[in-house]
């Protein structure tokens, strides 16, 4: 390939901090480049050719977030990262999970992108209320917070767990599965109780205990 500064991007891509990897998002067998970047305005990615990166096969996301509510709101620190592709609703089309770059205080943001009709958006589940809500999801921990991203294959489900300890160990969880129902992943009641229930209800010198 060309050296770096030899290469044509799409017209208004900016290739501060680029990073790039080959997908195949519709299982066709034919490889997508997908790439990233930050500049000042935030995260970008776009599709291109592999053999001409100057030509898009999608329009440019830009991981928006002006309707976001304000737990979902995430900062990069450097160029969004493909963390997994996966057709996790085995619908033919993977869904592209990121490593948005944001660091917390001990958490990283994951965000989940899907493709269709030339366009990279944020996917969305319907959570409890049937408020639709954008995939961002975290996971890290400290001494007395837990926060565990999980993505279940066999239960084509995303799962959020958070989890808090006192001083004395003792800890309790909050769990929001979204599994796939026909049409979109929504909020899955007995998977979210099933999984509260196999966490630790202490964790002692950093032992669990059930």
């Amino acid at each position: 390939p060309p050296a770096q500064s030899e290469r044509a991007f799409p017209a208004g891509f900016p290739r501060d901090g680029l990073k790039e990897k080959e997908v195949d998002l519709n299982n066709d067998g034919n490889k997508e480049l997908l790439l990233t970047s930050r500049d000042s305005a935030g995260g970008h990615a776009i599709l291109v050719d592999p053999k001409d990166s100057a030509r898009p096969l999608s329009s440019m996301f830009n991981f928006p977030q002006n309707n976001f509510d304000e737990e979902f709101l995430f900062k990069s620190s450097e160029a969004p990262e493909v963390y997994q592709v996966i057709d996790l609703n085995k619908n033919g089309k993977s869904e592209l999970v990121f490593d948005l770059k944001n660091y917390g205080a001990y958490t990283s943001t994951y965000g989940v992108v899907i493709f269709a009709g030339g366009k990279l958006s944020w996917l969305e589940v319907e959570d409890e209320g049937g408020k639709m809500r954008p995939a961002i999801f975290w996971d890290g921990a400290s001494v007395l917070n837990a926060s565990v991203f999980k993505i279940l294959d066999t239960e084509k489900a995303f799962v959020d767990v958070s989890g808090s300890g006192d001083k004395d160990g003792n800890w309790t969880w909050d769990v929001k599965a979204f599994s796939w129902t026909s049409e979109k992943y929504k909020f899955d009641p007995a998977l979210s109780e099933k999984i509260k229930s196999e966490q630790p209800k202490k964790i002692v010198d950093g032992e669990p205990v059930f």
